[in-house]
């Protein structure tokens, strides 16, 4: 379920919580004013200093992950090999 933000514009209490996309919720639990909806924030990551182009942490990922079964491959072959 995703998570929305609320906050109510009479006492401005702001609060997150999880519930289906169709749901709304409109009242404030503590004072019974108004609530919207706080737009969310994209979620962004940032490398220490690097510039990288996107994608370009998935294609290391898969590069590593090929090295790798490649190296259980060779330990397999040595295995049957005994």
């Amino acid at each position: 379920m995703p998570r929305y933000a609320y906050r109510c514009r009479t006492c401005v209490n702001e609060f997150e919580v999880f519930h289906g996309m169709s749901e709304k919720l409109e009242n404030c639990d503590e004072c019974s004013g108004i609530l919207f909806r706080v737009p969310s924030t994209t979620f962004t990551t940032t490398s220490a200093g690097k510039e990288e182009k996107p994608g370009q942490v998935v294609k290391e990922f898969i590069e590593d992950a090929r090295e790798e079964i490649e190296a259980e491959k060779e330990k397999m072959k040595e295995g049957l090999d005994k």
